[in-house]
């Protein structure tokens, strides 16, 4: 080796290092000018760690909106300039940095598209959890307001869950009004509903005669506020059937005429039903009913084994007095078949027709006033 020989080597090294000096001074300036993209991508990835976490954002959907505000911004694709550090730092050391920058750059580069799809399967998931938060929070907001809405009610008013559901007071207090007139109507017009066509077959026993008449009463097609029960007893000397029958109570007949809603107070008021009306429909009622069984029994009975039903219409209530389950007869009767066969139901007045059939019926059934049973 001549005597310029290391020093050519010292320039030359002296040159590379020079080289990656100002390559890695060049870096970083640029590396300043294009700083805003990864600022960003920075400050959301700070704000998605400490605010609006996953936790959070299943407690809140506006946290869960802005999660996903941040989760639209992408990392930006990594430059070999962001890996370069600030100077100053020796021209010797400049290769080594250029080195370590220029491996940590392509070891980024290797990294970044699986970070993308990490970011965008969280991004749907998080869209998801957006969905289910804010359909939870209109199901919890809905019930605070059916709460709300239940309490303007007057208390001890129980709406079926079809009005209960309804958006607004207004529209709540129509359908109930509509239901109760639903209701009277139905009440009223208990003789319009037909009687059973089809004759079913049973057992010329008295146990068979019995079954069948309970069968047949208590499948009768009645308005849903009404559930009846009926326990019969059959004779084959006499061809009599004895009849108890479970009327309702006068709980039957709504104690609301009708409600209206105060928009200046925020509440539904109610409007009593007159005792008068309510105490005439509801004796109507049980009428109707007698009427109805005891009609219904002889059209079921194809083969015309029963010649007389004794009818003792009765009510399982409270007595008000002493508190005390009673079961009062409201209405006695005994009718031959060819009695009941002379009734038009469908344009009878019940109360006549049964002072036309001789029946005694209670002078006040709203207050359980009795009546003998016949035997």
């Amino acid at each position: 080796m001549g005597p310029f020989d290391g020093g050519r080597q010292r320039a030359q090294q002296r040159a590379v290092e020079l080289e990656a000096y100002h390559a890695l001074w060049n870096l970083w300036h640029a590396s300043r000018r294009t700083a805003v993209g990864l600022s960003n991508w920075e400050s959301a990835c700070d704000m998605l760690q400490t605010y609006y976490t996953v936790a959070h954002a299943r407690r809140d959907s506006e946290v869960c909106a802005m999660r996903i505000r941040y989760l639209e911004i992408s990392e930006p694709l990594p430059r070999l300039a962001d890996f370069v550090n600030a100077p100053p730092y020796r021209v010797p050391d400049a290769p080594r940095q250029l080195a370590q920058a220029t491996f940590q750059f392509r070891l980024a580069r290797q990294r970044h598209p699986e970070r993308e799809r990490h970011r965008l399967r969280e991004l749907e998931t998080t869209k998801a959890l957006l969905r289910a938060v804010r359909s939870a929070e209109a199901r919890a907001e809905t019930a605070r307001r059916r709460e709300w809405q239940q309490s303007r009610w007057p208390k001890g008013v129980v709406l079926p869950s079809e009005i209960y559901n309804l958006d607004s007071l207004e529209a709540q207090v129509r359908l109930q009004n509509a239901k109760i007139e639903a209701q009277v109507r139905a009440l009223t017009n208990l003789l319009r509903n037909e009687l059973p066509q089809q004759i079913e077959p049973h057992t010329g026993d008295a146990a068979g005669i019995a079954a069948h008449v309970e069968t047949v009463l208590t499948a009768m097609s009645l308005p849903q506020w009404i559930t009846p029960v009926a326990r019969a007893r059959y004779a084959n000397r006499t061809r009599q059937l004895m009849l108890e029958y479970e009327l309702p109570t006068v709980e039957v007949v709504p104690r609301v005429k009708a409600y209206r809603y105060d928009k200046s107070r925020e509440r539904v008021v109610a409007t009593a039903r007159p005792a008068s009306q309510r105490n005439a429909l509801y004796a109507s009622v049980i009428a109707q009913l007698a009427l109805l069984a005891m009609a219904t029994i002889t059209k079921c009975d194809g083969a015309r084994h029963i010649d007389t039903v004794v009818f003792n219409g009765v009510v399982d209530a409270v007595d008000p007095q002493s508190g005390q389950r009673i079961r009062p007869c409201l209405i006695a009767a005994r009718v031959t078949a060819n009695a009941l066969a002379g009734i038009d139901l469908h344009d009878a007045d019940p109360s006549a027709c049964l002072r036309r059939l001789s029946a005694t019926v209670s002078d006040n059934p709203t207050d359980l006033a009795p009546v003998r049973p016949l035997s």
